[in-house]
């Protein structure tokens, strides 16, 4: 109580990644994050949204940058990642109370304050 934890990857993120887009049946995941999470949701989840023609663009850039390659993630096509983004938008319209979605396009400073924006009620 009164502790902030701020994650990169929780359970939402399991039910778009293996339930949108591997197929797996949401039920049955969701079973599986309330045992391994203890019921734990979180309070604000931010997700960051961005077009599929800026993600690539981006991840090109970093790859040129840190001279790394895609991952089996970022290599998984097209069609799974339409069906992510459309998993991770449905999660939000479901609970817009607590998943808040942040327009990830432009410049580092103009998300920054999209998120800032968010943050300020928790504060």
């Amino acid at each position: 109580t009164g502790k902030w934890v701020v994650s990169d990857r929780f359970s939402d993120s399991t039910l778009a990644y293996q339930g949108y887009g591997r197929g797996l049946p949401l039920d049955v995941l969701r079973l599986a994050n309330d045992f391994a999470c203890g019921g734990l949701k979180p309070d604000l989840t931010l997700l960051m949204d961005v077009s599929p023609e800026i993600a690539r663009e981006r991840m090109h850039c970093r790859e040129k940058a840190t001279n790394t390659t895609a991952d089996r993630i970022e290599l998984a096509g097209d069609d799974f990642h339409a069906r992510l983004r459309k998993g991770f938008a449905e999660l939000a319209k479901a609970e817009p109370e607590r998943i808040v979605t942040i327009d990830a396009g432009g410049t580092p400073d103009e998300v920054w304050e999209r998120i800032w924006k968010s943050l300020k009620r928790f504060l």
